[in-house]
């Protein structure tokens, strides 16, 4: 059998933000509609990080593989990145590997591009001021993201140590941007809040956001990991990628529930089911909106899939017989 091997840098040639957004609709879409397969994930967990291996297929569209991708946060540490690993997509029709692909800037694509799908989907066409928490190696695609469906001129950059958070709105061209230390600060008068963090408390205060905050949660992943405040929670439209998962990983959904606080139906809509018209955009009445992400295996399929055919087309990467 041959194999197509593609690298990072490949990759990033191959696909941008708006196509990522596109790839992004399309998999809600056709999750929500049941034409997507998507067993839960496995998870292998250590003291250091975790591993999740996420097969999926899109039926629609005729797109199968699956992701193994790592968490390691002790990584930065050894001089090597936080989240790495790797997309196998297979052929639809004969079930052959038909590309292996690094996943590491994938998987912060796909993940800024859901919260980007979400921000067009459920923020103010007006939003001008995003303060975003945290400045790892997901934060600039996130920015990046806000971005391509929201005409941002100010960007407040938080993170726990500050000097991250200033390399980063110093990277940042266009756009007025600063570091903040002060969570407080960072939120007054902003439009988009995102949190990419892996903090196991909500990151800031959200009782005194005003009406029509837009909030994007797609950092902590983990049951006890509450980044977003509960207050947000109990305020908000919640909208999420896929309700099972959410309901078995998102501490910022289920301590609240688990307080009684709120119940599991306070999760008013996935995704899939705004971009199929079969819920509507926006706040629908509520105070505020807030887009909790935890990572698809759809997700991964669907830009894997665009990339590959990409390179097929173009005749990138490296064909090896297996």
């Amino acid at each position: 059998m041959k194999l197509r091997v593609l690298s990072r840098s490949e990759i990033l040639s191959l696909i941008t933000m708006r196509d990522a957004i596109e790839a992004m609709a399309r998999a809600f879409g056709q999750l929500s509609a049941g034409a997507a397969e998507m067993p839960v994930r496995g998870a292998l967990t250590t003291g250091d990080g975790i591993s999740l291996f996420m097969p999926a297929r899109l039926g629609a569209s005729g797109e199968r593989g699956a992701k193994v991708v790592s968490v390691f946060g002790g990584n930065r540490s050894r001089g090597l990145p936080s989240i790495n690993g790797v997309i196998l997509m297979l052929d639809d029709d004969t079930g052959l590997p038909a590309a292996l692909m690094d996943a590491g800037e994938l998987t912060a694509i796909r993940t800024a591009a859901a919260a980007g799908l979400a921000a067009r989907l459920l923020s103010r066409a007006e939003c001008r001021v995003l303060a975003i928490f945290g400045a790892g190696v997901q934060a600039p695609r996130q920015i990046e993201a806000i971005r391509a469906v929201r005409p941002i001129e100010e960007v407040r950059v938080v993170s726990q140590g500050g000097e991250s958070a200033r390399a980063l709105a110093a990277s940042l061209d266009g756009v007025e941007a600063r570091a903040v230390r002060n969570p407080a600060e960072a939120v007054d008068g902003a439009d988009i809040i995102v949190a990419v963090t892996t903090s196991r408390t909500p990151v800031f205060d959200g009782s005194c956001l005003p009406a029509g905050t837009h909030v994007s949660g797609s950092g902590s992943f983990l049951p006890d990991h509450q980044e977003i405040g509960s207050q947000v929670v109990t305020r908000a439209r919640v909208v999420v990628e896929d309700r099972e998962a959410v309901l078995e990983e998102a501490g910022d959904l289920i301590i609240p529930i688990g307080q009684g606080l709120v119940t599991p139906d306070v999760i008013d809509a996935d995704l899939g089911e705004i971009v199929n018209g079969d819920a509507p955009e926006g706040s629908a009445g509520r105070d505020l909106t807030f887009f909790k992400s935890v990572g698809t295996a759809v997700q991964d399929v669907a830009i894997g899939g665009v990339v590959m055919r990409r390179a097929e087309e173009a005749g990138v990467g490296r064909v090896v017989e297996l």
